[in-house]
C-alpha cells in the first residue's frame, strides 16, 4: 500500500510538472489553468517564476526536469509492484534515496524563489510537498537501498534495474521531444504574434423588397443582436439565443472572431492620449501613418517574442509603421511604483539602452540583449553585451552613471506610470492602447488605409 501511495503521489507530481511545462511554453489552456491556481497578471507568482531567467537549467525548463524525475520514479515504483519481494524493497529504497536528493534540490529552488525572484509559485511548491509525502510513505524502505548490490547479483534484480535504467532513458527522450515540440508550437505562435491583415468584408447582399410597398426594408449587421420580442418570456427566442452563444463558444474560429471584434471596438472607441517619446529611439519612418509606442522590459520573455516579431514586420511594412521604444523595467531599483523587483537587474539593461541610443546604436544593443539569457545582470554584464554589439564599451560604462542617463530613464518610467501601465509588453497605436498584441497588424493596416495606403498582403 505504501508503494501504491507513493506511485500515486509521483504521478501527481508528473501531472503538475507537465502542466507547468506547457505553461512555460505559453500553451493557452495550461496558462489559464495555472492562472486559476496561482492568480492572474501581477498577482501570479507562478507567472513571475516562469518568466524569470531561473526557470531554465542547462537550456531546459525546470518543469521538464521535474517531469522526467517524477516519471522515472513512477516507473521504478511500478516495477517494484510486480517485482519479487527481495527486489521490491531495493527499488523502493532507491526511490527513497532519489526523493531525498530531490527534496534538497527543492529546498534550493524554494530559496531561489524567496531570495532571487521574490515570488512564490504555488504549483511548484505543491510538487515539493508531493515529493515530501512520497518520501514519508516510503520511509520504511530506506534501509533496503543498501541491498541494491545484492539485488543486482540476482537475475530478477538485474532485470528490474536494467528495465528502470532503460525506461528512464526512454522517459528522458520523450520529455526532451515533448519540450522541443512545445517550443516549436511557441515559435509558430510567435510568427503570428502580431496577427494578420483583416480579410476584406464580403459584399453585402441586397435587402429583399418589402412585402408592402409602403413599408421600408430593414437590414441588420451580422454582428448586431436581434431585438428581444415584446414577450420577453418567449422560451423559444431565448433558447435560440443560447444555442447561438454555445455555437460561438464551441467554435474556436467564431470565438476568436468575437474577441477580435470586441478588441477592435474597444480600440476604436477609446480616446487617444499624448505620449512623450522625446528620448525614445525610433524604428521606421517618422512620417508613418501608424505611430506605435512600445513599453518593454529587456528581461521579459514576452517582450523578447514581440521584439523578434516587430523586427521582422517593420522592414516589410512598406513605411506603414514607426515604433518608438520606451523602457519600463519591472525592477523597483529604478521603478518606484513597483513593490518588488520582478526582473532584478532590468534597470541596468534599461540604462544601457539609453546609452546605446546616445551612441546611435540602439538597434544593435536591443537585438544583442534580447538574444542573451540573463540572470540578475550587473553593469559589467551591460558593458560586455554592449561591446559584443559593436558599441564603445568604455564610453557606455561611464554613461551608465551619468545623471542625464538616469533622468531620461526616469522620464520614460514616469510616462508609463502616468498612463497606468502595469505590465510588459504594452503597445499604443496612434495614442490608443492596443487591447491585444495579436490585433497589431489589423490595426496598423486599418490606420494605414486611412492615409491612402493599399491593404496589406497576408
Amino acid at each position: 500500500m505504501r508503494i501504491v501511495a507513493a506511485l500515486c503521489l509521483c504521478l501527481a507530481g508528473a501531472a503538475v510538472s507537465g502542466l507547468l511545462l506547457m505553461q512555460h511554453h505559453g500553451e493557452g489552456p495550461a496558462v489559464s489553468a495555472v492562472n486559476q491556481a496561482c492568480g492572474d497578471g501581477q498577482t501570479s507568482g507562478c507567472e513571475d517564476v516562469a518568466r524569470s531567467s531561473w526557470s531554465r537549467v542547462a537550456g531546459l525548463p525546470v518543469a521538464a526536469w521535474g517531469l522526467a524525475f517524477y516519471l522515472s520514479l513512477s516507473l521504478a515504483l511500478a516495477l517494484a509492484l510486480v517485482a519479487p519481494p527481495e527486489v521490491r524493497g531495493t527499488l523502493a529504497g532507491l526511490v527513497v534515496a532519489a526523493l531525498a536528493v530531490g527534496l534538497l534540490v527543492d529546498l534550493l529552488l524554494l530559496g531561489v524563489q524567496a531570495f532571487a525572484i521574490h515570488a512564490y509559485c504555488a504549483l511548484c511548491i505543491l510538487t515539493y510537498l508531493l515529493s515530501a509525502a512520497a518520501l514519508f510513505a516510503l520511509l520504511p524502505a530506506r534501509l533496503a537501498a543498501r541491498g541494491a548490490g545484492g539485488a543486482a547479483g540476482r537475475p530478477e534484480g538485474r532485470l528490474a534495474l536494467a528495465g528502470w535504467a532503460f525506461g528512464t532513458l526512454a522517459v528522458a527522450g520523450a520529455v526532451f521531444a515533448a519540450n522541443a515540440t512545445l517550443g516549436s508550437r511557441a515559435a509558430r505562435r510567435q510568427a503570428t504574434l502580431l496577427g494578420a491583415p483583416a480579410a476584406a468584408a464580403p459584399a453585402a447582399e441586397p435587402a429583399p423588397a418589402p412585402a408592402n410597398p409602403g413599408t421600408p426594408a430593414v437590414t441588420a449587421s451580422p454582428s448586431a443582436s436581434p431585438e428581444a420580442p415584446a414577450e420577453s418570456q418567449d422560451a423559444k427566442y431565448w433558447q435560440e439565443r443560447a444555442q447561438r452563444l454555445q455555437s460561438t463558444l464551441d467554435d474556436p474560429q467564431k470565438l476568436e472572431a468575437y474577441f477580435a471584434e470586441k478588441a477592435q471596438r474597444e480600440y476604436d472607441t477609446s480616446a487617444a492620449v499624448s505620449i512623450d517619446v522625446a528620448s525614445a529611439p525610433l524604428k521606421g519612418p517618422a512620417t508613418a501613418p501608424a505611430r506605435v509606442v512600445e513599453f518593454s522590459d529587456f528581461m521579459c520573455p514576452f517582450c523578447r517574442n514581440l521584439a523578434g516579431a516587430l523586427s521582422q514586420f517593420v522592414p516589410q511594412s512598406g513605411g506603414r509603421v514607426a515604433v518608438y521604444f520606451m523602457n519600463y523595467p519591472l525592477d523597483n531599483a529604478c521603478n518606484p511604483k513597483l513593490p518588488r523587483a520582478t526582473h532584478p537587474g532590468a534597470c541596468h539593461l534599461a540604462l544601457g539602452a539609453i546609452c546605446a541610443h546616445y551612441q546611435g546604436k540602439f538597434d544593435a544593443y536591443h537585438d544583442r540583449v534580447f538574444s542573451a539569457e540573463l540572470r540578475n545582470p550587473q553593469p559589467a554584464d551591460v558593458v560586455r553585451l554592449a561591446g559584443e554589439a559593436g558599441l564603445n564599451a568604455a564610453a557606455l560604462e561611464g554613461c551608465l552613471d551619468d545623471p542625464k542617463t538616469k533622468a531620461d530613464l526616469a522620464a520614460q518610467i514616469a510616462e508609463a506610470n502616468r498612463l497606468g501601465i502595469t505590465s510588459t509588453p504594452t503597445l499604443y497605436v496612434n495614442g490608443k492602447k492596443l487591447p491585444r498584441i495579436n490585433d497589431f497588424v489589423p490595426v496598423v493596416d486599418k490606420e494605414a488605409r486611412k492615409k491612402g495606403f493599399p491593404p496589406l498582403s497576408p
